[in-house]
């Protein structure tokens, strides 16, 4: 699954930064990002996106210069592995989880 778009997959938000599709079958939600591939349930995507919603909202404490460049810095489950993104890479990945966020809502009120 969710190796390209089929009819038993239904696209969430794709952009510059990346894909988000969810499986009609089993409601799996993929992510990819930057040669990163996440499947999550949809209680596992929610728990991502409020914390990326959580990062945007308080934005000045997730700011990090490294090497004269300002990064946004996202901590995860994984001890020593963060996610890292320029100002403008985190633009499009809070895009990319508020569009796919809408779109999950909508398929959940026609289905």
């Amino acid at each position: 699954m969710f190796e390209h778009i089929s009819e038993s997959e239904n696209l969430l938000h794709k952009n510059e930064l990346g894909i988000i599709v969810q499986c009609i079958n089993c409601k799996k939600i993929a992510i990819i990002i930057n040669g990163i591939l996440y499947n999550c349930s949809l209680e596992e995507y929610n728990k991502l996106y409020n914390s990326v919603q959580k990062v945007d909202e308080n934005l000045v404490d997730y700011i990090f210069e490294i090497v004269d460049k300002k990064y946004v810095i996202i901590d995860t489950a994984l001890e020593n592995v963060n996610l890292i993104y320029d100002l403008n890479q985190f633009e499009q990945l809070t895009e990319l989880f508020s569009q796919s966020n809408y779109m999950i809502n909508i398929h959940n009120l026609i289905s």
